[in-house]
């Protein structure tokens, strides 16, 4: 992985090109299949008994990263394939719920879950007894730009370092909200691990963490930056540093934040967004599912600069055996996280 740097300008200003020089989104009519992607799709589509309605499962709760991310996927696949794709948010146990829901579900192509790195995270928490060979493993189609460590900026800490020594000034005292099984209390172990001296508190979702920040029930979260970036642009909160591979720079907005393993801290998550089908799926309806997610994904500039705009992501797509590696290596760095201490 490399340091990326996103500017929105760029993206705005390429997609504007692109689609003035009738390069833009790509075309999709359903049942066509994917096109430009490097597989010839159009014969797997119409091959395989497409169902009529196809729920993708999002193991979260609605109106974050996950559930937009799946939303404009599945807006996408509608007029690409010949299945209406509906979105349901199934959640609890830290995701656990959906993502059992699906493992448990008929493989006949009508359920598929999409979800994150929070999966591994389940399994090596005890939430789950399953991983990703129960099912048939499509691919990732997606990277998150990483989540924000965020306090409040009445603490009157500005940056990572000042965090860490406040909290071995002033031992268990800030709270770090956190979903237990969840990838934001894999992170919280890592810095504790880390010698950040924090006591970790169960917070609830995204928005419950963001929620309970704001009312001073909790000193300390982690969180989507385009979901708290109206609050940093008022002062009200800081931005510290990331939790995953890569910096953030928004250079029009004046954004640099350092990744923490860029900070010298052995803390890293990557967070990426997969999708996975009940085992036994059929492989020509998977294939063709895939083509089609890689095409939007690599192809189409109107939701390259949605996710952008939205939660500063780079469009990435992996297929199966490639997305399965990544998340072996994800899962090596979950080895080492206690998620029984205290």
């Amino acid at each position: 992985m490399f340091k990326r740097v996103v500017s929105l300008v760029m993206v705005v200003a390429t997609a504007t090109l692109l689609v003035a020089c009738g390069g833009g989104q790509a075309s999709s009519t359903k049942g066509a299949g994917a096109s430009g992607s490097g597989t010839q799709a159009g014969d797997t589509v119409a091959e395989v008994k497409w169902p009529k309605n196809v729920e993708i499962i999002v193991p979260a709760g609605a109106g974050g990263d996950t559930d937009f991310n799946a939303r404009l996927l599945a807006q996408e696949l509608s007029a690409k394939l010949p299945s209406n794709f509906v979105v349901s948010n199934v959640n609890g146990n830290g995701g656990a719920t959906g993502t059992r829901q699906v493992k448990d579900a008929k493989n006949d192509g009508s359920s598929v879950v999409f979800y994150h790195t929070a999966f591994l995270v389940n399994k090596a928490s005890g939430a789950t007894d399953y991983g990703f060979d129960a099912y048939e493993f499509a691919s990732i189609a997606g990277l998150s730009a990483g989540n924000v460590v965020t306090v409040n900026s009445s603490l009157g800490i500005n940056t990572l370092e000042e965090l860490y020594n406040y909290t071995k000034e002033n031992p268990g005292k800030l709270k770090m909200a956190a979903q237990t099984g969840a990838t934001s209390y894999a992170v919280a172990m890592q810095m504790k691990n880390a010698g950040f001296d924090i006591h970790i508190v169960d917070a609830g979702s995204a928005a419950d963490r963001l929620a309970a920040l704001l009312g001073g029930h909790v000193d300390v979260i982690l969180a989507a930056y385009g979901s708290i970036k109206d609050y940093v642009k008022e002062g009200t909160l800081v931005p510290l540093a990331m939790d995953g591979e890569n910096d953030l720079v928004v250079e029009e907005e004046g954004i640099d934040v350092k990744a923490m393993i860029n900070l010298g801290y052995d803390i890293n998550l990557p967070f990426y967004y997969f999708f996975a089908f009940p085992k036994g799926t059929d492989p020509a309806l998977v294939d063709g599912f895939n083509a089609a997610v890689k095409d939007i994904v690599e192809n189409n500039t109107e939701y390259q600069g949605k996710i952008y705009t939205s939660y500063y992501q780079q469009p990435v797509f992996l297929p199966k055996e490639e997305g399965l590696a990544k998340f072996e290596e994800v899962d090596g760095l979950l080895k080492d996280v206690d998620f029984n201490a205290k």
